[in-house]
């Protein structure tokens, strides 16, 4: 069997990109054990991947849409399954209008040339633009099948563009493998933090790009002041870029505020997602502001605070009936100090209502996984 995977980043610096090929993998092996090769269309090196999967074989196509050879092209009509997950988040033109032109004209080669196109579960839209809009609803029909991972994608996908039949299930990195006693750690009782090094410095291209309604800098700071006085802080990057002029990185700000706070515990520089969520697995709670971060967090048992920047975080924890996000679209930053402490002090709270809402992935993971198994059995 031959499989295509688009939006997947098989390396990069965001381990949360890198979770979703882990994680659809891990899936995909339960189900074909052998006899596949994977090509790897999304423009990443194979990294670490192959290591952890080293019954199938990895091939690795540049999309160049104008290479002469038709290299690309050969190798999309080759696939039995084109899977698209369009990194998890970035089917939106909210990051970048050209970026998402750009994604959106290796969607509209894969279906007219590839066999058949499944989008995997990911969020759909927002979108800022009448053009991207129109541009998404042609993919979406041309789709053999759409998976959403959350509520708020699957009603934007019925209202907006008529799309009555995708399929309702949870992020796949919530099936990321991962090994708890990989890292040894003290008795004390242990807060992890991720900071968004991106929220940190105000985003892309301007100082508030996510137009956030707090001081994201300011509510860190303090934060880490005053729970490092009363428990082990661990100052965990989720995005690593260790090159000197990289732009969006956590593990420089963790660094510096490490220094800062000297008596906070930095983490390392991960080399892949399944060392993240390893790390995680540790905490007793966990503060982040990369999804994929609490993500892992979530799914490993650890009683998780996101603080979101995006209605993806508000899609994704209220389909679980998880309501305990810190949205920094709404809050003040001395509110969402206050938010994030008192959800600290209800912890057990917490527990009780995530151990719930563990029931609602397993089952929508199950649905995904048989989903899957018919799918490969069509002709």
């Amino acid at each position: 069997m031959k499989i295509g995977l688009i939006g997947f980043e098989f390396e990069s610096a965001n381990k949360g990109c890198e979770a979703l090929v882990y994680s659809f993998l891990s899936l995909f092996n339960e189900l074909v054990t052998k006899d596949v090769t994977v090509y790897n269309f999304s423009g990443t090196n194979i990294g670490m991947v192959s290591n952890y999967f080293s019954d199938y074989k990895f091939i690795n196509i540049l999309p160049r849409l104008k290479d002469v050879n038709m290299k690309y092209f050969r190798a999309l009509r080759s696939c039995d399954y084109i899977f698209d997950v369009t990194m998890g988040d970035s089917f939106s033109d909210i990051y970048s209008k050209d970026y998402y032109f750009h994604l959106i004209k290796q969607k509209v080669y894969a279906e007219l040339i590839g066999k058949k196109y499944i989008l995997l579960p990911q969020t759909y839209g927002p979108f800022e633009y009448a053009e991207s809009e129109k541009k998404a609803k042609k993919v979406f029909n041309r789709a053999y099948k759409i998976y959403c991972r959350d509520e708020m994608s699957q009603k934007l996908l019925e209202e907006k563009f008529g799309i009555k039949n995708s399929v309702l299930v949870s992020d796949m990195a919530f099936v990321l493998p991962f090994n708890k006693a990989k890292y040894k750690f003290s008795n004390k009782e242990k807060i992890g933090i991720n900071i968004s090094g991106l929220l940190y410095k105000g985003g892309f291209h301007s100082e508030n790009q996510f137009g956030l309604s707090l001081n994201y800098p300011e509510l860190i700071n303090k934060l880490i002041n005053e729970l490092s006085d009363k428990y082990e802080v661990h100052l965990i990057p989720h995005v690593i870029d260790l090159k000197e002029d990289a732009y969006d990185d956590d593990y420089k700000i963790c660094e510096l505020l490490n220094e800062k706070y000297p008596n906070t515990i930095l983490a390392p520089a991960f080399d892949t997602p399944i060392e993240a969520k390893s790390y995680i697995s540790n905490m007793d709670v966990f503060v982040g502001s990369r999804m994929h971060s609490t993500i892992a967090s979530f799914s490993a048992g650890v009683v998780t605070i996101p603080i979101s920047y995006s209605r993806k975080f508000e899609g994704l924890f209220g389909s679980l009936n998880y309501p305990y996000v810190v949205n920094a679209k709404e809050e003040t930053t001395d509110s969402a100090y206050e938010l994030v402490v008192n959800f600290i002090k209800d912890r057990s709270k917490l527990a009780g209502v995530q151990k719930e809402s563990m029931t609602i992935i397993q089952e929508k993971n199950r649905r995904f996984k048989e989903s899957i198994r018919e799918l490969l059995k069509e002709k």
